[in-house]
């Protein structure tokens, strides 16, 4: 699976559309020719196709690899290649330029983290296509968006909740309960302990996000030096995962080859989807903007649940139906409004020189973020206890 984007990467787009605008509401020039602007809209419609394509394949790609419900490959060998092929090409990027200074050690170790966490994601994501169909995984997943702006919002003073964020926030949970409440799937159920692991995996790419947003983001080197430390590591840890049997496929290098199964057509799917995935990706990101991201992510949605229903016998009712649609049309409202309304409150934060004003309202806004932490630590440590409780047992 594709590591999630955190909130402050979504910003950073924003932020350049928003330049851009204002650039071009500057120039008092009016040229008669439109090629310029049908150029333009040209590239988003790829930009918008391609994410569509390439993110619904990859995640499609896992789901047909399987062999009467299970991978014949071993699933950490699939993403340990991934991860070699990526560090290749970051490699040759990073020689490509001019740039060559090195990292500090703990800008090395941070990345130890994050390859950590990405590795067992990665494998929790491709196990849980083993319990759920891929639209209902790609549905749960639009939760870390938001999980991720409440989370560094409720950590850290001088970021920012607005009222549009917590509205999409409380719709779309809601949507999620009416499309995961028991019943709502029939021939497919899906178990509480599949569920219990979906949330767990959406907590640890939050706390990923968080942890990139705030600390690895303002490192001094180049992004091609950073992606070689993340995906060398990931590398390495994929490695000890298909060697000790901790992957999704359940078997280790003792049972199983590095390379057997690789001769299934969609195993070669997931390799060259997962390795390519960052370009497309970076693209969407400098071609693109967050109504592309949001259409996209709400388009590809829809079109795994059609995948799931006419290729893997899923069956759905009007009240799943209707919770898939809250899930899709929330997450564009967020992407595409929330946080545009997220980023205005920061520029009027910086511009606000009252400092009474801004003094008068902190305690009541620390209180509301506290209360959030609260919320989240509990909740997050509920599903921990839960998965502790039921292996125990």
């Amino acid at each position: 699976m594709p590591r999630e984007h955190s909130t402050t990467e979504v910003e950073s787009l924003i932020e350049k559309g928003e330049a851009g605008n204002r650039k071009n509401k500057d120039n008092v020039i009016v040229s008669s020719s439109t090629a310029p602007t049908k150029k333009k809209y040209s590239t988003k419609i790829i930009a918008f196709a391609a994410l569509v394509v390439v993110q619904g394949a990859h995640i499609l790609f896992f789901r047909l690899s399987q062999i009467n419900g299970k991978y014949a490959y071993n699933t950490a060998s699939a993403v340990a290649v991934t991860e070699a092929v990526k560090l290749f090409m970051s490699a040759g990027l990073y020689w490509a330029g001019t740039e060559r200074k090195m990292p500090p050690l703990s800008m090395f170790f941070s990345y130890t983290f994050c390859a950590a966490a990405y590795a067992i994601n990665n494998q929790l994501a491709m196990w849980l296509l083993l319990s759920m169909g891929t639209g209902m995984v790609s549905l749960g997943k639009s939760l870390t968006p938001m999980l991720t702006a409440m989370t560094m919002w409720s950590l850290y003073p001088d970021e920012k909740f607005v009222r549009m964020q917590g509205i999409c926030f409380v719709i779309l949970t809601m949507g999620l309960v009416c499309l995961f409440a028991p019943g709502q799937n029939s021939g497919n159920p899906i178990t509480p302990l599949a569920l219990a692991w979906m949330l767990f995996s959406i907590g640890v790419s939050t706390f990923t996000a968080v942890y990139n947003s705030r600390i690895l983001q303002r490192g001094g080197v180049s992004m091609h030096m950073q992606n070689m430390m993340l995906y060398s590591q990931g590398f390495v840890f994929n490695i000890i995962m298909y060697v000790s049997g901790i992957n999704a496929t359940g078997k280790g290098a003792s049972s199983q080859g590095f390379f057997d199964g690789y001769g299934n057509f969609f195993v070669i799917g997931v390799l060259l989807s997962q390795s390519f995935m960052g370009l497309v990706i970076s693209a969407v990101y400098k071609y693109g903007d967050a109504i592309i991201k949001g259409l996209a992510s709400s388009t590809q949605s829809s079109g795994l649940l059609l995948f799931d229903a006419f290729l893997f016998g899923y069956h759905f009712n009007i009240q799943s139906i209707m919770g898939a649609g809250i899930v899709m049309v929330t997450t564009y409202t967020y992407l595409t409004e929330a946080i545009p309304a997220q980023l205005k409150a920061k520029e009027e934060d910086k511009k606000n020189d009252k400092k009474g004003v801004v003094q008068a309202s902190a305690s009541k806004r620390d209180l509301l973020r506290y209360a959030c932490g609260a919320f989240l630590a509990l909740s997050y440590g509920v599903i921990v206890a839960y998965l502790v409780i039921f292996y125990a047992s």
